[in-house]
């Protein structure tokens, strides 16, 4: 999940939001202005109603973004790096870099969420009482009380991805010891509840409730994606278990990039079934790296005349491993936009590069052969 607008940073943490935003905060917006408030608090406004209702989607998300920091600023209390929080149209996501060091702090890590939804539903309720549950604050209060509960109550539930997933795999990790099984229950876990989800949408649908049963169910299958990507992750984590980044890796030299791009592909591109290519400058380090589709994109005339240095790609966003470095700590959600997952240095010197390709075929050899061959 990638944001459309950033908003700043928050204790360092960038927040962002998806456009996605938009279309619950305008379902938040109309529902609480033209039926919640209107039937809880009568004689206003429609302007009063739906300044109302742009106060509550406003307090959703801000204690949903409440919800993510908590995540996040416990991760980083752990030795996590925090990339990013990203509000969209199912909640919130912060993305947290790094492995938990044991599932007592993936306890705490995973926990504090929910803790804190369910601290903001409390005090909620309790202003509520104190404001008064006729007048617009009170039912306001009241209404974010009462949804952050909710919130709370349904993220526990146990299966990924949700906080519930988590600690259930913190759980089983912290019982058995082995972090693939947790991660395979969790995943298996938070199928089914996406499933049984989706189930209870399309009932709801031949009940008639077209808007309920449309939104459970998306939510449901938001989940069962969602668990399926960890249960392959995690086979790709456990595949990868025992092998080095240069057991991974495709050997490749390097290639000038002053060569204008005809001299590029005649010299270089027609002799080798390579289809991405580590660039050196005049100083002899690397100055980038250009793929086959980046080099189709000159015309007749740049290819007589540009280097192949102008439709190169900087390495500065690629993590640089050492060949002995396990490859399984390679896989990070900062690297989703590159073809190179990592730029792989020997005694200074580049010596190749993982990719995802390079990944598979090695997982494949060791499904066949073993690790260790």
């Amino acid at each position: 999940m990638r944001s459309t607008f950033t908003l700043g940073r928050i204790g360092g943490v960038k927040i962002g939001i998806s456009w996605t935003v938009l279309v619950i905060a305008g379902l938040i917006t109309l529902s609480l202005a033209s039926g919640i408030l209107p039937n809880a608090v009568e004689g206003r406004s429609n302007a009063e109603y739906l300044i109302g209702g742009v106060i509550g989607a406003l307090g959703l998300l801000g204690s949903i973004l409440a919800h993510e920091l908590g995540h996040a600023l416990m991760g980083r209390r752990h030795g996590l790096e925090v990339e990013s929080i990203t509000l969209w149209l199912f909640g919130g996501l912060a993305q947290l870099e790094g492995e938990l060091p044991s599932a007592r702090v993936e306890a705490k890590v995973a926990g504090i969420g929910p803790a804190i939804s369910l601290f903001v539903g409390v005090v909620g309720v309790g202003g509520a009482f104190i404001l008064g549950t006729s007048t617009m604050a009170g039912v306001l209060v009241g209404w974010l009380g009462l949804v952050n509960v909710v919130l709370a109550v349904f993220n526990l539930l146990p299966g990924a991805p949700l906080d519930g997933g988590r600690l259930l795999h913190a759980f089983i990790w912290g019982r058995t010891g082995d972090r693939h099984k947790a991660t395979r229950t969790a995943s298996t876990a938070g199928r089914v509840i996406g499933y049984g989800l989706m189930g209870i949408g399309l009932l709801e649908l031949m009940l008639g409730g077209v808007v309920g049963g449309l939104w459970t169910a998306t939510i449901g299958w938001v989940l069962v994606t969602a668990a399926q990507t960890e249960a392959r992750h995690s086979a790709t984590q456990s595949g990868l278990a025992g092998l080095t980044a240069d057991r991974v890796m495709d050997p490749m030299g390097l290639f000038p990039d002053w060569l204008v791009v005809d001299e590029f592909v005649r010299r270089h591109v027609q002799s080798t079934r390579q289809s991405l290519f580590l660039l050196v400058g005049f100083d002899d380090r690397p100055s980038g790296y250009v793929t086959l589709k980046d080099l189709a994109r000159a015309n007749e005339d740049d290819r007589l005349t540009q280097p192949v240095r102008a439709y190169a790609h900087s390495l500065a966003e690629v993590p640089v491993v050492a060949p002995g470095e396990a490859a399984a700590g390679i896989l990070t959600a900062r690297q989703a936009i590159s073809p190179i997952l990592a730029l792989v240095v020997d005694a200074g010197q580049p010596v190749g590069v993982v990719t995802r390709a390079s990944l598979s075929a090695a997982l494949e050899r060791a499904r066949l052969v073993g690790p260790r061959s």
